[in-house]
C-alpha cells in the first residue's frame, strides 16, 4: 500500500489544525478532472481549505472534492500519481514528492548497513 495518500492527509490535517490554508500542487494529466478553463497548464495549484471545497476524499486512487470556479460547482479529481506536493499557503511548509529520487528496494538495506558501519565510535574528552 502506498504511503502517499497518508502523507497528504497528514499534512492536510496539520494545516487545518494550525489554521493554515492547505494548498495542493498537481500535474494536469489525462485522468485529472478539473474545469476546462484551468486545463491549459501542465501544473495546477488548488486551495483545499474547508471554506473553499466540499466532500474532500483522499484514497489510494487520488484526491476528489467539489469546488466552485467562476460561480459553478465542479467535481475535481487529482490522481495520486499527479500530486507533486501539499503545503500551507501561509508558511510554505509541507511535503513535496519526487518519485524519481526513490531508492530501488534492493539498495535500501545496503545503504543503511553502510552508513551504520561508517559511523565512528563515540569520543569523549574532558573539558576544563
Amino acid at each position: 500500500m502506498d504511503k502517499k495518500s497518508y502523507l497528504i492527509r497528514a499534512i492536510y490535517d496539520w494545516c487545518i489544525d494550525n489554521d493554515s490554508s492547505p494548498y495542493i500542487l498537481s500535474l494536469v494529466e489525462g485522468k485529472t478532472l478539473i474545469p476546462e478553463s484551468l486545463s491549459g497548464s501542465k501544473e495546477i495549484v488548488l486551495n483545499l481549505s474547508p471554506q473553499s471545497i466540499q466532500n474532500l476524499y483522499i484514497d489510494e486512487e487520488g484526491i476528489s472534492f467539489k469546488g466552485r470556479f467562476n460561480g459553478k460547482l465542479f467535481n475535481i479529481f487529482l490522481p495520486l500519481s499527479s500530486v507533486l506536493g501539499i503545503y500551507a499557503k501561509e508558511s510554505g511548509d509541507g511535503i513535496f514528492f519526487n518519485e524519481n529520487k526513490k531508492l530501488p528496494p534492493q539498495n535500501r538495506n545496503q545503504n543503511k548497513s553502510k552508513s551504520i558501519e561508517e559511523k565512528s565510535k563515540p569520543h569523549l574528552s574532558i573539558v576544563k
